[in-house]
């Protein structure tokens, strides 16, 4: 009986080395200290007020949010979600989809192999290579995207009120164009610069509604290529700049 009861233990000691207990996602929070984080297996959540984040990699599923805090991640491998109101956000690489969320911080994202989701109020949004599918709204903050060749058929939909626009295409891209863009009487240029040969139509100028500015509609359509990738940009006040590279 006593050597029974003795092997209990000793067998709950070599099935726990044997099979090691898995690390579970990060779950941290500060005030105002910074939090910095060499890797994180499984991902996790991390919160901050004042306090910024330094990741080095992220294997699994991310969660940041701050108020004003910076925010840097080296590699994030798994799908990333970030939320912040004042601070700045810069991503080396993001493997899979990302989303974030800002009010005024500026966003610099440098590598994305995944779907990007953009929602910013102030805040300029940056992308230096891009390979999947990329949404943008912005209010007043300004785009630069730089779209890399992909192997699959991807949507780039990118809509502001006064942002500027540029977008820069790799050589040999293909696709199709759905731009909307407004000209104010006082604007002495138009709002949109290309050179990929798009139907560009200019409407008449109008009052705009409870005011007394006038403004015409500006819209470009046309199919760059085997018109496999569709980009698509609405500005109300912005411009747009198509650059191919």
């Amino acid at each position: 009986m006593n050597r029974f009861a003795l092997s209990l233990p000793i067998l709950a000691l070599g099935t726990a080395l044997a099979f090691p207990v898995c690390a579970a996602p990060l779950n941290q929070s500060s005030i105002s200290d910074d939090m910095s984080l060499s890797t994180l297996p499984e991902g996790g959540k991390l919160s901050s007020i004042n306090g910024d984040v330094s990741i080095g990699t992220s294997d699994g599923p991310l969660s940041v949010r701050t108020v004003s805090g910076d925010i840097h991640i080296k590699q994030s491998r798994g799908p990333l979600e970030v939320h912040t109101v004042n601070g700045a956000l810069d991503v080396d690489h993001a493997v899979a989809a990302v989303e974030i969320r800002s009010a005024s911080g500026d966003i610099t994202l440098d590598h994305s192999d995944g779907a990007v989701s953009i929602r910013t109020m102030n805040g300029d949004s940056t992308i230096d290579h891009a390979t999947h599918n990329v949404m943008i709204r912005s209010v007043s903050g300004d785009t630069n995207l730089t779209l890399d060749a992909a192997p699959q058929m991807r949507t780039i939909d990118i809509g502001t009120v006064s942002g500027d626009m540029t977008i820069h295409l790799p050589h040999g891209f293909g696709g199709t164009f759905d731009i909307h863009l407004k000209q104010r009487r006082s604007d002495k240029t138009l709002p949109l610069q290309q050179s990929l040969g798009l139907t560009v139509q200019i409407g008449n100028w109008e009052k705009e509604s409870g005011g007394s500015a006038e403004v015409r509609t500006i819209t470009a359509t046309g199919k760059v290529g085997d018109g496999r990738d569709h980009v698509i940009t609405h500005s109300v006040v912005g411009t747009l700049k198509l650059v191919q590279d």
